[in-house]
């Protein structure tokens, strides 16, 4: 039986934990927290999972939460002018449901559930010197304990293209149901601070509302304390809206926090690094999900790679039988779950952060035609098709052209 060593219990640790079990592999996981601490813990992220990545949670019947977690059908796009006048209005549709559930729940019940199926977890947080000591013990060793901390044990890799863009930051809260929350993802363009994205999730007091504010690290968002306090933070988003987005603020002005420790500030950018470390004794690990592929996380991405992750990783390590999981083995898994990743690390991210005027006409023909506005928001699923025209300017306006001499609009009445 082949022995792997999992540093990092997240979503891509997690997963890739379960479904080697499944397959009869011998799996140790090293993680900081119990299960326990994880369900009372702070919140970490926001995860929106569309359906092309929760496909491989359904497989292994991973998808708990597919009754609780509200069904997302598609994503509303506002965009507004300097005075406050919306600009543009329009809703594109999903294939099929999205789902927002809160990374505390789903971790914890699943590290529950890789122990109760007589899995090794061993709580301890790992350093190099562990690591070097471990990797000999087993057949391979995978870190995926996120993009901090550990992570610079992987060098970032200057050859990889990412996005040319000044740094953002994210605040993230979850608050609870105001009652009708709707079934979409909803993005607000705001002039001088950046956008703000809403959507119902579960979370651990169940149903909720995710809130997240995202804009130039140096302008409004510099407010944010970077000592996390749950309450504090939530004051600050508040406050922004009430200055940048009154009309939004209206519907938020009284939300409540919807456990205790329900915020986070994420300083998360574009980044990628190499996904093999050498140890000082000669051993090599191989990183995976965003301990090596970073992208920002109002881009909705994270859970979505993480989660293709473990499914690349995981066949990749299934094919190989029991040959030796050598650098080859590693640059050529990393490679293929690179096809997938590498979109949103690029200007794809860029454009979605900071527009230039192609994409403000773009956000304004999306208005006009219905199949385009379903195109952009299935990116977000299939994020391929996306990156193959949004970050050019000059794909964008002739599929624009075309949409538009497709269905030209109705000629204005004669008189």
């Amino acid at each position: 039986m082949r022995k792997i060593l999992i540093v990092g219990g997240g979503q891509s640790g997690l997963q890739l934990a379960l479904c080697l079990q499944e397959h009869g592999y011998d799996v140790t996981l090293m993680t900081v927290r119990s299960s326990a601490e994880l369900y009372e813990g702070r919140a970490v992220s926001m995860q929106t999972l569309f359906d092309t990545a929760h496909a491989a949670e359904r497989e292994y019947g991973l998808d708990f939460w597919s009754e609780e977690a509200p069904r997302l059908s598609g994503m509303r796009i506002r965009g507004f002018g300097p005075g406050g006048e919306t600009a543009f209005d329009w809703t594109g549709r999903l294939p099929a449901p999205a789902h927002a559930v809160d990374e505390r729940v789903k971790i914890a019940v699943w590290q529950e559930v890789f122990e109760e199926n007589g899995g090794t977890v061993v709580l301890h947080g790992a350093t190099v010197t562990d690591l070097d000591h471990l990797v000999g013990m087993f057949d391979l060793t995978v870190v995926a304990t996120g993009h901090q901390g550990l992570a610079e044990v992987f060098d970032v890799d200057p050859a990889r293209p990412v996005a040319r863009m000044p740094p953002v930051s994210t605040a993230i809260a979850f608050v609870e149901d105001p009652g009708d929350s709707g079934d979409l993802i909803e993005v607000d363009i705001v002039p001088g601070l950046g956008h703000l994205l809403t959507w119902p999730g579960f979370s651990v007091s169940g149903r909720c509302r995710q809130l997240c504010v995202t804009g130039p690290a140096d302008g409004p968002m510099s407010r944010f304390p970077r000592r996390v306090n749950p309450q504090a933070h939530l004051d600050v988003i508040l406050g922004l809206l009430r200055e940048f987005l009154p009309q939004r603020h209206e519907l938020y002005r009284d939300a409540v926090l919807a456990d205790s420790r329900a915020a986070v500030l994420d300083l998360a950018n574009p980044m990628v690094r190499t996904p093999v470390a050498q140890l000082p004794s000669g051993g090599s690990v191989l990183g995976m999900g965003d301990t090596v592929v970073v992208t920002s996380p109002a881009l909705q991405q994270d859970a979505n790679n993480a989660c293709v992750a473990a499914k690349v990783y995981l066949e990749a390590i299934l094919a190989h039988g029991d040959r030796p999981f050598d650098t080859d083995f590693m640059f050529a898994t990393f490679d293929r779950y690179m096809e997938h990743a590498r979109h949103f690390t690029g200007d794809l991210a860029a454009r979605l952060h900071y527009h230039p005027a192609y994409v403000t006409e773009f956000c304004l023909a999306a208005g006009r035609h219905q199949d385009l506005a379903d195109r952009f928001v299935r990116g977000f699923d299939q994020p391929a098709d996306l990156a193959a025209w949004f970050p050019d300017e000059a794909a964008t306006r002739a599929l624009v052209a075309e949409y538009d001499a497709a269905r030209p609009a109705p000629a204005a009445p004669a008189g």
